[in-house]
């Protein structure tokens, strides 16, 4: 295999197992057969179950900071209070008379605190929109930013389409087509998945399931349920078939207490349409504009072009770089799910210090607690080399000592059951996986209150 092939194998297998790609509107995911109807939902909040972790846990509440980049972090249950409640589809001026406690919590520089600030400040001036009208006011300003950074390159794509045979050129300049018409909000044709259709229809059953109408619940299973009918490839023969069954999806939620639920009526109208074969306006998102144009090249014999298509097509602006490409990735959201995004990078979590890729266990003293964002984006990385991605951990890890020992002294510890030897061990454990890099301060907790 050569490099190139190498790189493109690689590259797809990057997308579909990082925590985010499912992030894209990822229509192209689906029709290539991925199956995705059993994964978690990408901004699943952390109360994954980490054996032996229960205590630690109890201690998210008492706002914690990350070892790692030293902000306070969001209890993930306070989170899933507020979405019960359906906090953030109240106006916006309340939203962030709530949220005003936990400023704190957006990391200063990251594409959220920048989305708070300006829906922060919108909020005064326009006191009856929630959060997601406020962005779409503001949509089109960072749509014109975003389209001066992404036109040419798409020009430069067109330009190396045209080394390439007819058959890889057509396909590339149909791509970068529809990608221009989703970008203007124009209609194109997307073909129908019903793994796309049992994934959507599961999160919103999950979404559903949070709140505390159990009717609701059983019309979600019953939808759920009848949805497994659905045949996994849409052809000749099973098209009739998978419009009889979206039929009769329909029919059960026009009779149910979910009849006016708008992400159940749009999941079933875009899928009528899409089985129908009528154009519709999707969002573009550029991991799946990539993955098209790395299954166009992928058996294409130059590497040397591959490398370079790809490698253009990168250049595309990110939403975790530029701040027009998330406000445009997240006004097109419900606004329960703008705020999940904005809070998500800032919930607390267990982080396992020697991670469980390596031989690290489901132990106290393997624990630490970080950030969702940086718990992701460590992965299984060395701690030698996490230390050098993040020169400030010393620091933070001190602080968050710090910050047990305080709610030790105050009998926090005693009162959810956490035996304060965690705190030494916590200490130990970051002596070792730095290779005695960081030597932890753990005095005060002998000093009397």
């Amino acid at each position: 295999m050569t490099d190139s092939a190498e790189t493109i194998k690689r590259y797809k297998k990057e997308i579909q197992s990082s925590p985010d790609w499912r992030d894209c509107y990822s229509d192209n995911f689906y029709s290539a057969g991925v199956n995705i109807s059993c994964l978690s939902d990408l901004y699943a909040i952390q109360n994954t179950p980490v054996q032996n972790s229960g205590k630690l846990r109890k201690l998210f509440a008492y706002r914690l900071p990350c070892m790692y980049c030293g902000i306070t972090m969001f209890d993930p249950k306070l989170l899933s209070s507020w979405r019960k409640s359906r906090v953030f589809n109240r106006p916006a001026p309340e939203v962030f008379r709530i949220l005003e406690p936990y400023k704190d919590c957006f990391c200063a520089g990251t594409m959220e605190a920048e989305a708070f600030k300006i829906l922060y400040d919108r909020a005064k001036y326009h006191p009856n929109k929630n959060i997601r009208d406020l962005l779409q006011e503001v949509k089109p300003v960072y749509a014109k930013n975003l389209r001066k950074i992404q036109s040419p390159i798409f020009h430069e794509l067109y330009v190396l389409s045209e080394e390439l045979p007819q058959s890889y050129q057509d396909r590339i300049k149909l791509t970068i087509k529809d990608a221009e018409k989703k970008l203007n909000e124009r209609p194109v044709l997307i073909p129908f998945s019903s793994y796309e259709f049992k994934y959507k229809l599961c999160k919103i059953r999950d979404d559903i399931a949070c709140g505390q109408n159990l009717k609701a619940k059983k019309v979600m299973n019953k939808l759920v349920k009848e949805s497994k009918r659905l045949a996994n490839s849409t052809n000749k023969k099973t098209i009739a078939h998978q419009k009889r069954i979206i039929r009769f999806l329909e029919q059960i939620l026009r009779k149910s207490i979910l009849k006016n639920h708008t992400q159940l009526k749009e999941l079933l109208e875009i899928s009528k349409s899409k089985l129908n074969n009528e154009e519709i306006i999707v969002p573009f998102t550029r991991k799946s504009f990539i993955y098209d144009i790395v299954r166009i090249i992928e058996d294409y014999p130059n590497s040397e072009m591959q490398d370079k298509i790809i490698a253009t097509a990168q250049k595309l602006p990110t939403s975790q770089e530029y701040l027009s490409a998330y406000i445009l990735k997240i006004s097109t959201e419900h606004p329960d799910k703008i705020g999940f995004r904005l809070i998500w990078p800032s919930l607390a979590s267990i982080e396992h210090l020697l991670p469980r890729s390596c031989g690290g266990k489901d132990v106290l003293a393997n624990f630490g607690v970080a950030t969702t964002r940086e718990n992701s984006d460590r992965k299984s990385i060395d701690f030698t080399e996490q230390l050098e991605r993040r020169p400030e951990t010393p620091q933070n890890c001190q602080k968050y000592v710090d910050r047990l020992i305080e709610l030790y002294q105050n009998g926090i510890f005693e009162e959810v059951g956490l035996h304060p030897q965690y705190i030494r061990d916590f200490a130990n454990t970051i002596n070792v996986q730095s290779k005695g890099l960081i030597k932890l301060d753990t005095s005060a907790m002998y000093k009397t209150v």
